[in-house]
């Protein structure tokens, strides 16, 4: 077994720290923005609570998800440990593997760090190539299949990655692909053509300026 990613892109790792219970990017020793979900969680109603109504266990099974295609696409060791919850992962992982991942054209990386100005950052998922378009690609787990109303602040926060990426690295990424797998199997792909992106884009500069202007007022 080998990578399976096509080093197109020399993408960069950046450390990530909280501050505020707000996560950021540590771009350089002087400069650290904030992440796009950190800046779309601060959006929400005033009261929420990252925690609130969220049951954990010693690793979430989303997450296990991520380790495991990241594993396959890069070929590198990981270290979950077989439980239960890491067995059910494996065989969601498989299911993006079978019905997503063997039919991209390109991928041309996975987890990657991408940042816009001296404003945010963020993680893509997979990137590549997918009937002849640059795809970004979010994957999600969950015990049923959300709505496209549901799916909103994932359309955003994508939305926030494509202009991230075609900042740094000139690139005109229209498409993007929520891929939903669910705990009993069923998965659904969930893609925004070129017109949404332009909409979601929007939603997004309204998000980040509203976080700023915000963060100014109360002197951050």
């Amino acid at each position: 077994m080998s990578s399976k990613i096509i080093q197109k892109y020399n993408y960069q790792k950046y450390q990530t720290n909280k501050v505020n219970n707000l996560r950021y990017y540590c771009l350089s020793e002087d400069l650290n923005v904030p992440s796009v979900t950190s800046i779309i969680r601060a959006s929400k109603a005033e009261h929420y609570s990252p925690t609130q109504n969220k049951i954990t266990t010693p690793m979430e099974i989303g997450d296990m998800m991520h380790k495991y295609l990241q594993h396959y696409l890069t070929d590198t060791p990981h270290s979950i440990i077989k439980t239960s919850n890491s067995f059910l992962a494996e065989s969601l992982a498989q299911i993006v593997i079978d019905n997503l991942i063997v039919k991209l054209d390109e991928i041309w990386g996975s987890e990657v760090s991408v940042y816009y100005m001296d404003k945010y950052a963020g993680t893509i998922d997979l990137i590549g190539l997918y009937a002849g378009k640059i795809f970004i690609i979010d994957y999600k787990s969950s015990y049923k299949t959300r709505s496209i109303e549901e799916l909103n602040d994932y359309f955003i926060q994508c939305a926030a990655y494509a202009i991230a990426h075609d900042w740094q690295y000139n690139t005109k990424i229209d498409s993007i692909m929520i891929f939903q797998v669910t705990r009993d199997g069923d998965f659904e792909q969930n893609i925004m053509n070129s017109n949404q992106m332009e909409m979601y884009k929007r939603k997004w500069f309204n998000k980040l300026e509203l976080f700023y202007s915000e963060s100014s007022l109360n002197g951050n």
